[in-house]
């Protein structure tokens, strides 16, 4: 559906997206975002035709509620540089207006972090409470800025060491464009049943984790001769934002830290591809800190900062007697 709001500069699009204009992270991209196709999934688009302002949202709809985005590491809205907060305002009432409309009584949306855009972030973060929304969770969430420095300038002692001592007993580390996803599963499923984590991802979605979007998706490995120790990915989210994601490795390893000497060549990979930020992602679960995980990540030199899940919810009508 289509539709001109007044005053006549402004376009609000209501469901599927082909293309997008404007540059925006990996989440919000329709290959992306349609990888399961586009019958749960609803998009909406915005633009301010004088200013050339645009933004773009996309929600999974379950029942009664929208989520913006359940499936993905974040959501929420973004737009191009042009945007103003006044103009996001506008387009999440419409975008409220709508899914009310639908019947929606409930609207989440997973904001990303600063990281990748302070004055993005800080914006739609008001727009949605100009909207009613609230904070419902907030997220301990790492990053670490790259500034293409010497490791030693950001690591700990602790973590020098243990990179020197995964060399020194012959491990290898690589990256690669293919994994083999049946081997990552069942390493990933011990390490999370190990530490108490859920699962967050089946084998299915994980053999097509990278399905239309090859060039955002890089493998790294560390074995032990022929066996697998440990394995992430890094995705990448934007030119400049490299997202460590799916983190495991195996238990009878640990003395050696095969994450640290993983994480050691993720940062040199970032480096040398123009990464500017390697967002760690997140050391808490519902808002419920993981003290060992964030003191693993500042091992490395991160900084963290908030990242929020908010919610509106439709008012229930108080029903009179006569």
């Amino acid at each position: 559906m289509c539709s001109k709001n007044s005053p006549s500069a402004i376009f609000f699009h209501e469901g599927f997206i082909e293309t997008i204009p404007f540059s925006v992270p990996l989440f919000f991209r329709p290959p992306f975002v349609y990888r399961k196709g586009v019958e749960s999934t609803l998009s909406f688009q915005f633009q301010h035709k004088e200013s050339n302002a645009q933004a773009i949202a996309h929600f999974s709809l379950h029942g009664q509620e929208a989520w913006s985005l359940l499936a993905s590491p974040f959501g929420s809205v973004y737009g191009n540089i042009n945007c103003s907060s006044d103009q996001l305002t506008l387009f999440i009432a419409n975008i409220k207006q709508s899914l009310i409309l639908k019947g929606i009584h409930t609207i989440g949306i997973k904001h990303y972090p600063a990281c990748y855009d302070q004055k993005m972030h800080d914006m739609v973060l008001e727009a949605l409470l100009n909207n009613g929304f609230q904070i419902m969770c907030t997220e301990n969430n790492q990053y670490l800025p790259l500034d293409a420095v010497s490791k030693k300038e950001v690591f700990d002692h602790s973590k020098l060491h243990l990179i020197k001592k995964c060399a020194a007993a012959g491990f290898e580390v690589s990256v690669s464009s293919s994994f083999d996803a049946d081997k990552w599963y069942d390493i990933i499923v011990r390490a999370r049943k190990l530490r108490g984590h859920p699962m967050t991802i089946d084998l299915e979605s994980l053999r097509t984790l990278n399905k239309d979007n090859e060039d955002c998706y890089h493998f790294f490995e560390v074995k032990d001769g022929d066996r697998i120790m440990a394995c992430a990915v890094g995705v990448q989210v934007t030119e400049e934002v490299l997202y460590y994601y799916l983190a495991a490795d195996e238990d009878e390893y640990r003395n050696y830290s095969p994450m640290t000497f993983l994480l050691a060549r993720m940062y040199d990979f970032a480096c040398e591809n123009g990464v500017k930020v390697l967002d760690m992602g997140i050391s808490s679960s519902n808002g419920i800190l993981n003290e060992g995980l964030r003191w693993f990540k500042k091992s490395f030199g991160s900084i963290e900062q908030p990242k929020l899940v908010l919610q509106w919810k439709a008012k229930k009508e108080v029903e009179h007697g006569d």
